[in-house]
C-alpha cells in the first residue's frame, strides 16, 4: 500500500529543473533574511520596554486596527454614495433576432415559367444518369459545373417556399 504513494524519480528532470531550483531557493532565501532582519529590528527596539509598555503598546495597535476595520464597515454600510458595482439592465441589439439570411431571400422571385425550366433540366439531367450510352455527357456536365444541381435543388426549395406563404 505504501508503494503507491512513493515519490517517482521523474526521466528527463535536466538543466531546466536545475535553474529552477536555483531560483526558488534563491527567492526562498531572501524572504528568510528579510523576516530575520525584520524580526532584528523589532526586537532591538522593543526589548527596552517594560511588560506593561507591551501590553500598552498591543493594545494600542488592537484599537487602532478595530477602529479602521469598523470605519470601514460601518462607512461601507451608511454611505448613499454610488457604490461600485452598479446592477445595469441589458440592453438587446435590434440585430439579434435575425439570422442574417433576410437580405438575401427577400427579393428572389421564381415564375411559374422559370420553374417549370428548372424541372424540365433536372428531368433531362436524370435522364442522361439513367442511360449508360449518355452518362459520359452527364458526367461532363457535372465536372464542369460542380455546383449546378445542388443550385438547382436550393431554385426548386426557394420556388415552393415561396408559394407556401
Amino acid at each position: 500500500m505504501l508503494s503507491l504513494f512513493r515519490k517517482r524519480k521523474t526521466k528527463g528532470s535536466g538543466k531546466r529543473n536545475v535553474a529552477q531550483e536555483r531560483v526558488a531557493s534563491s527567492i526562498v532565501s531572501a524572504c528568510i533574511r528579510l523576516q530575520q532582519r525584520w524580526a532584528n529590528f523589532m526586537q532591538r527596539h522593543t526589548e527596552r520596554l517594560s511588560r506593561n509598555g507591551k501590553l500598552i503598546l498591543l493594545s494600542l495597535f488592537c484599537l487602532t486596527a478595530g477602529s479602521i476595520s469598523i470605519y470601514f464597515i460601518a462607512n461601507s454600510l451608511l454611505s448613499r454614495k454610488a457604490s461600485s458595482f452598479t446592477v445595469a439592465p441589458l440592453t438587446k441589439p435590434p440585430y439579434a433576432n435575425k439570422s442574417g439570411d433576410e437580405n438575401t431571400k427577400a427579393f428572389v422571385i421564381i415564375s411559374k415559367a422559370e420553374y417549370e425550366k428548372i424541372q424540365r433540366f433536372r428531368f433531362y439531367m436524370d435522364s442522361l444518369a439513367r442511360s449508360p450510352s449518355s452518362k459520359k455527357v452527364h458526367d461532363s456536365i457535372l465536372t464542369n459545373r460542380p455546383g449546378l444541381m445542388d443550385s438547382i435543388l436550393l431554385l426548386e426549395t426557394i420556388y415552393q417556399s415561396q408559394n407556401k406563404k
